[in-house]
């Protein structure tokens, strides 16, 4: 004989309340969307970050899962961009010195560049497919 009070007991000690699953969806739905804007505008990113570390917590382990892997996006495309920036600002020290012919290694920043986009986008898209 089933005992309804123990079974939805049970299953809500267990499973994640569908309300908040729900709204830990949206919100990871939204910071991805966030992720995909900060390719146009960069503050953007911080903001879908700052709502990962917000979330991470309230949500069930599948969710937090998705949280940490924003705001795993977000760190290494931080680090990537200082990165980025700094060889540009040697490779252009270094084509200064050599009066241009250094220019040739432009192509440095510029791969990686591609790369960290590359990479975005494919996280960005493994996290939606995820959560969907």
């Amino acid at each position: 004989m089933r005992n309804d009070y123990t079974d939805t007991l049970f299953t809500s000690r267990w499973t994640p309340h569908p309300a908040l699953d729900r709204k830990g969806r949206f919100w990871a739905l939204t910071i991805y969307v966030l992720y995909i804007f900060a390719f146009f505008t960069v503050i953007t990113a911080p903001i879908g970050a700052f709502l990962a570390y917000r979330h991470r917590f309230r949500h069930g382990p599948l969710l937090r899962a998705s949280f940490d892997w924003q705001i795993r996006i977000f760190w290494t495309g931080l680090f990537a961009t200082l990165a980025i920036a700094l060889t540009h600002t040697i490779v252009t020290g270094l084509a200064a010195i050599t009066f241009g012919a250094g220019a040739v290694l432009m192509v440095v920043p510029w791969a990686m560049t591609a790369v960290w986009w590359l990479w975005t986008a494919w996280a960005i898209l493994r996290g939606l497919a995820a959560v969907e």
